[in-house]
């Protein structure tokens, strides 16, 4: 498993983060917590150690399933979590979270969203004063813009951005990778298969039932998802080509690109964690990434990022 140091801190990480969000169950469907708990340990075992969860994800449900995956085997893993914007929350949170995974500290905290109403130097005080206590080792932000980013740190220094990004997602590529790079802060980008439109399995719309998170997705609206489609039948003739499946391909292409640390794919199940360890250890042509990038790059074009991928913007 390659690994890259996330931005000036001392962890080496997996170019595979595990994402548990449908650990915590909400809008995910049916979801085993016993699976889950494989699915954990076959991660470790195959050499991915970061996992990446949320207070937000099933309520802190999501946290309680890491804390058992990785009960016994701590020390050979990087654990992530996200938390509220405001200061009181914070310090609320931190202690929820440990408490739930059953560990002395986290060794990425990220803030997960930003909040226009709580000044962020309020924000990330109170981040720097839970790290000061050893509660965290290393500060993190998530759906942050390159002025909130800016704005953090001349309060403190943080080693992470959480940003979505996949072949049809590009909104980073404009101004926060650079960002990023510039101050030397590691890009664990969220989304990569573009919850699940990036494995082919949905080849219509009727497929999304309304509670599925998924039917608030941009990508999967109409018009956009039906140009989408059109994309993905390219990517498959490549993934014949490389004898790689259309999701191996698609996170190919995104631990690849320049900036990027680290890309956090969900998994289930085992079955779906060794598919998804199928990308690495090899790399598309450049002819093939700069075909693939100009296709998707036409569908971004197409986007409205002026609020999230779900259409949330924190009010």
């Amino acid at each position: 498993m390659e690994k890259r140091r996330l931005g000036q801190s001392e962890m080496e990480i997996s170019v595979i983060t595990l994402g548990a969000w449908a650990y915590g169950k909400a809008g995910w469907g049916k979801v085993d917590d016993q699976e889950s708990i494989r699915t954990i340990r076959e991660a470790i075992d195959s050499g991915v150690n970061m996992i990446d969860t949320a207070k937000g994800y099933g309520n802190g449900y999501s946290e309680e399933i890491v804390g058992k995956g990785v009960k016994g085997r701590r020390h050979q893993v990087f654990l992530a979590s996200k938390c509220g914007a405001s200061p009181k929350q914070i310090k609320e949170d931190i202690n929820l979270c440990l408490k739930r995974m059953k560990i002395d500290y986290i060794d990425l905290y990220q803030v997960h969203y930003p909040n226009p109403h709580i000044p962020i130097s309020e924000t990330m005080g109170a981040m720097a004063e839970i790290q000061k206590m050893g509660k965290i080792r290393y500060i993190g932000v998530s759906n942050f813009s390159v002025e909130q980013m800016r704005e953090a740190l001349r309060t403190t220094r943080f080693e992470s951005c959480q940003p979505p990004y996949n072949i049809f997602w590009r909104e980073i590529e404009d101004e926060i990778l650079h960002f990023c790079r510039e101050h030397n802060i590691g890009v664990i980008t969220y989304s990569p298969l573009a919850q699940g439109l990036l494995t082919g399995k949905f080849t219509s719309r009727s497929q999304i039932s309304p509670d599925d998170i998924r039917s608030k997705n941009k990508l999967f609206q109409k018009e956009i998802f039906e140009k989408c489609l059109k994309v993905i039948e390219y990517m498959k003739e490549i993934a014949v080509e490389q004898k790689k499946t259309l999701a191996q391909l698609a996170l190919n292409w995104v631990i690849h690109q320049p900036g990027i640390t680290s890309a956090i794919v969900g998994a289930k199940r085992p079955s779906q964690l060794r598919e998804n360890l199928g990308a690495v250890g090899w790399k598309l042509t450049s002819q093939q990434i700069e075909e693939i990038s100009r296709r998707g790059k036409e569908i971004s074009k197409l986007l409205d990022y002026t609020t999230n991928m779900w259409g949330y913007k924190p009010k």
